[in-house]
């Protein structure tokens, strides 16, 4: 006999339960599921029956009516949930048990898994009634209350993402995991990506690894789902994903507004555990409608910044329609020192402002006569004295953009250097700020290996050895050491750049500015202007007086 996925209980006087996997018919007649000997029921009163994926009940045109939840219905099927009551003719009974017809998730090379439980409520439904078993809401009750104050907390968090963490350690203890996970949709392509992970103290051997799968069906269906025995199915198994993580049973709650869902919290259980009860799926819905608020608003956050960082982009872009020399420069600065910023292990939300504050750091350059920028020759000592002043131009514009002070360092100190000789306020060592320090040699790098119209660029095998001879005198060691740490991504964003560019060059291809960057870092920032070769610049040109072919390129074009 099928598992029963829907029980309706009556209460004292009756005192009986009835149970089916797919259909209970209520009525008089002997051959019903569901007899009940009442003057105020019909021969054929009503049905509850599985369509599709959900329980529905209906009237079959009785005399006395059939009642969900107080409101009469009809012929017109209803949709049931758990511990809703529906009351035929006088007698009144409760969904005591309630699931519905166990789907399939295909995973890859077209194999299935058993999802074993669905929770499709609303979010008001989730918010107002988590239905958790009366044994364990007197055990667990209070702990599951601050879980869910701390999620409501998340929405005034000055920290979003730290109180997002602490709830998610939180929740894998209180739910016994081994290990959780947050997915949030991208904006706006809408695909699921980890932004946090939780292991369990003490769940030795556990990886950080989680199984997109089963996420990516709940969100797709905007339900929450339990696979209650994923090591039971070979299909399932199979995927490396949970394989290598030990999954033996998994809760995907959706993250959710009234509006529309932006995320899946996932929570599993390893082999040697109980696996998660209907009960758990139910909490973890409700937790999820409590999250909901707050991390609506981390995601309006990270728009936020996206529109602000296409702002600073679209300023610094404005330096570059001047400086035809530099192309590129700004976009390939910003996308070294990401790496090597994640790389020295700066903290992700210092890196967002170091993002758009590398975006920024020539900006001062727009206050510079355009007889300077675009001289095609050797600068004189004056010329180049106010060539330097950009760095302190680019100060006074930020002090003028409110919000903007934490690019101040990075504008103003990019070309101090660590022997203390550098400008504009002869800074050495760590007295110089440490995202000046990134984007110094990330600056470096790329004026030395970037071709110009009057010299080619440095190979990158010789531009690395100038960084390294400059180590502990023009830039910080640690800085050189992780940036050639990280040599090998730099030089395949450079061996993609040539391709495209080859491909533009010879018309096998055509690429924009945009797909050029898009091909370096994975986003898409507001198109830039390309290089524009001076036809007065003369290739043989010295580019200065001064002998070291670093300082000369560094300080020729910032």
């Amino acid at each position: 006999m099928d598992s029963p996925n829907l029980v309706l209980a009556a209460p004292a006087p009756i005192s009986r339960t009835w149970a089916s996997a797919t259909q209970l018919r209520i009525g008089r007649l002997p051959d019903l599921e569901v007899v009940i000997d009442d003057w105020s029921i019909s021969r054929r009163h009503a049905e509850v029956v599985l369509a599709e994926e959900e329980w529905v009940v209906r009237d079959f045109g009785s005399t006395n009516g059939t009642h969900l939840n107080g409101v009469r219905i009809g012929r017109t099927p209803q949709r049931v949930r758990q511990g809703d009551l529906v009351r035929v003719g006088n007698i009144e009974l409760r969904v005591a048990h309630l699931r519905g017809r166990p789907s399939v998730v295909r995973i890859g090379n077209g194999q299935a898994v058993q999802v074993e439980a669905a929770a499709g409520r609303t979010w008001d439904e989730a918010v107002d009634g988590f239905a958790p078993s009366d044994d364990r809401w007197q055990r667990d009750g209070k702990g599951f209350l601050r879980l869910m104050r701390a999620g409501y907390r998340l929405a005034h968090s000055m920290s979003p993402d730290e109180h997002l963490q602490r709830v998610l350690d939180e929740a894998v203890v209180f739910f016994g995991a081994q290990r959780g996970g947050i997915f949030l949709a991208d904006h706006p392509s809408a695909q699921l990506a980890v932004r946090c992970v939780a292991i369990a103290p003490g769940a030795s051997g556990v990886g950080r690894v989680l199984s997109k799968t089963p996420a990516v069906r709940a969100f797709a269906g905007r339900q929450s789902l339990l696979f209650k025995d994923c090591q039971g199915a070979p299909e399932l198994n199979a995927a490396e994903s949970v394989a290598l993580g030990s999954m033996a049973s998994i809760v995907c709650a959706v993250l959710r507004s009234p509006d529309r869902a932006f995320g899946v919290i996932h929570l599993d259980r390893g082999p040697f555990q109980a696996p998660f009860t209907e009960a758990d799926l139910y909490l973890a819905d409700s937790l999820a409608a409590a999250l909901a608020l707050g991390v609506e608003r981390i995601q309006m956050v990270d728009r936020q910044q996206e529109l602000f960082l296409h702002t600073v982009t679209a300023l610094a872009q404005a330096v570059e329609m001047r400086d035809l020399y530099t192309g590129d420069h700004t976009h390939r600065v910003t996308t070294y020192s990401m790496l090597l910023a994640e790389e020295l292990g700066i903290p992700a939300d210092q890196r967002q402002l170091l993002r758009a504050a590398a975006a920024l750091h020539d900006v001062g350059k727009i206050a510079i006569d355009d007889q300077i920028l675009r001289k095609p020759g050797r600068l004189s000592e004056a010329e180049f004295a106010q060539m330097k002043t950009h760095v302190t131009r680019g100060a006074e514009i930020i002090q003028m953009v409110p919000g903007l002070a934490w690019a101040l360092p990075v504008v103003r100190g990019h070309h101090e250097r660590w022997d203390g000789t550098g400008y504009p306020d002869r800074l050495g060592g760590e007295d110089i700020p440490l995202p000046a320090r990134v984007v110094a040699v990330a600056d470096a790098f790329d004026a030395m290996t970037s071709d110009r119209p009057y010299r080619p660029g440095m190979s990158v095998v010789a531009a690395f050895a100038e960084l390294q001879a400059g180590s502990g005198k023009q830039f910080d060691p640690q800085c050189v050491a992780g940036f050639v740490r990280v040599r090998p991504q730099i030089e395949a964003l450079l061996d993609q750049e040539s391709v495209f560019r080859q491909r533009a060059e010879t018309a096998t291809d055509t690429v924009t500015a945009r797909e050029l960057r898009r091909s370096m870092t994975g986003v898409t920032p507001l198109p830039a202007p390309e290089a524009v070769p001076h036809p007065g610049r003369d290739p043989a040109s010295p580019l200065s007086s001064v002998d070291s072919p670093l300082t000369t390129v560094v300080e020729r074009l910032g």
